[in-house]
């Protein structure tokens, strides 16, 4: 999950996902893709000005970007991202992480249709690598669209 090279972004699969894996690619290249109809442009929007914000502060390298917004759903309802520190597991990557807490995490959803998720490298065994974990399909994702519990998808990274 190291590359900092961009691809553009792989079609579909059958069922409507990206393929398995971490997928770079640009802010650009991911609003060609994905913006294709008004409910996604104006998630687009919103996600801009979450990402102006993310950006602004200058203590993330990367966003991960999944949810209905990186499927062939038509109108997804909001964006999952994960932000990653700059800094290491400590207290320079809580600091990072305490102006979106302070926020409240249901308001950066009302105002941005985002959920919002963290990373920094160096998290001790026990936390969860949400990167890792949202290219798992849930069980009531999967079954619809004829796959199994535990199918994998795509997630989409940009560099900040």
């Amino acid at each position: 999950m190291d590359s900092e090279e961009s691809h553009p972004l792989p079609s579909f699969t059958y069922h409507g996902y990206l393929p398995e894996g971490v997928h770079d690619t640009t802010q650009e290249e991911l609003r060609e893709r994905m913006v294709t109809n008004p409910q996604r442009a104006v998630l687009w929007e919103r996600l801009q000005k979450f990402l102006k914000w993310t950006i602004a502060t200058g203590n993330f390298s990367h966003a991960y970007i999944d949810g209905g917004f990186i499927t062939d759903k038509s109108q997804p309802e909001d964006i999952d991202v994960i932000l990653q520190t700059r800094a290491a597991y400590g207290p320079d990557a809580f600091t990072a992480m305490e102006p979106f807490f302070a926020a409240g995490m249901d308001q950066i959803h009302t105002d941005y249709s985002v959920h919002l998720h963290f990373w920094c490298e160096g998290f001790p065994g026990g936390l969860s690598d949400f990167r890792r974990f949202f290219q798992y399909l849930r069980p009531q994702d999967a079954a619809p669209r004829g796959l199994k519990e535990g199918a994998k998808k795509g997630i989409v990274r940009i560099v900040l």
